[in-house]
């Protein structure tokens, strides 16, 4: 009778066993397929310059252990966001952020808001995360159209000649390629495809080689070739692509003035390209570039 009732009750410990093991799996897959997004501002939006309240919603629910912050263009350490769920303080099932002057206003030009889901692991990890970024345009005039297009200052017929590229890297062993001498030992190789004399493009990269996973610096500005003067109201576009061809990053201004950071793939080695265009009132020029991921 003893035997039969130590068979019976080790048998139902193994089925709670069981059960609590299938239990928590469950729960730590639920856990794994996290998600978060920004609802508002869209991405690609104008947005006036200064404070800025942004929300949007995540994965998180009553019984997961997660929590939402939020950066500006990469800048440490991220803010805490506000938790707006129905489940109280620590539902982040939808949430919202107002950048202030406490940690950044937001700025002329581009901005890259950046939000990110952490979330604990039951019962004791691990921690996992995921990300989700959008770019706005802060202007002073945020009902501007990007689409008007005022006449062009008075300008030169001689283009100059492209600006020399400066590079942090001039150790590198590589040759530069470009349409003016220098010394630096960089390898960037630009061209330019101008049908305008009216616009003057510059283009340049903060870091060439550059590893992996480290984070590029882009810059591009149009300018009045007669007086080196930054153009107002003309619309820009910066398309990176990586070794395949694939776009990788893609913004848009209509400031005169572009200048975004982004953290490369830790996986993409190879030669990236730039491509950057400017048009204003019908006129267009073109510029590109290269620099190499190591």
């Amino acid at each position: 009778m003893n035997m039969k009732f130590e068979r019976l009750l080790i048998f139902g410990l193994s089925g709670i066993i069981l059960a609590l093991m299938m239990f928590f799996s469950i729960e730590s897959i639920d856990i794994y397929a996290i998600s978060i997004n920004i609802l508002s501002p869209l991405s690609n939006q104008q947005v006036p310059v200064g404070e800025l309240t942004i929300s949007g919603t995540s994965s998180d629910n009553s019984t997961s252990q997660c929590q939402v912050y939020v950066d500006w263009n990469n800048q440490k350490p991220y803010q805490l966001a506000t938790p707006k769920g129905s489940n109280g303080s620590g539902d982040f099932s939808s949430w919202s952020y107002t950048y202030t002057s406490k940690y950044h206003l937001i700025q002329t030009g581009l901005n890259d808001l950046t939000s990110k889901i952490t979330c604990l692991v039951p019962p004791a990890g691990p921690t996992v995360t995921k990300w989700y970024s959008i770019n706005v345009t802060g202007s002073t005039s945020p009902n501007q159209s990007s689409s008007v297009q005022l006449p062009l200052p008075t300008a030169n017929t001689n283009v100059p000649a492209s600006s020399d590229i400066q590079t942090s890297s001039p150790q590198s062993e590589t040759s530069i390629n470009t349409t003016n001498t220098s010394n630096s030992e960089t390898s960037i190789n630009t061209t330019n495809t101008s049908n305008s004399d009216k616009i003057m493009l510059n283009l340049g990269v903060e870091e060439n080689p550059i590893q992996a996973g480290d984070r590029q610096t882009v810059t591009l500005t149009a300018s009045d070739p007669a007086t080196g003067n930054t153009l107002d109201r003309v619309f820009l576009r910066l398309t990176i692509k990586d070794p395949s061809g694939n776009i990788v990053k893609d913004y848009t201004d209509n400031d005169g003035e572009l200048s975004p950071t982004f953290k490369l793939d830790e996986d993409i080695t190879g030669t990236f390209s730039v491509s950057a265009s400017a048009s204003q009132a019908g006129i267009e020029t073109s510029k590109s570039m290269t620099f190499v991921v190591q």
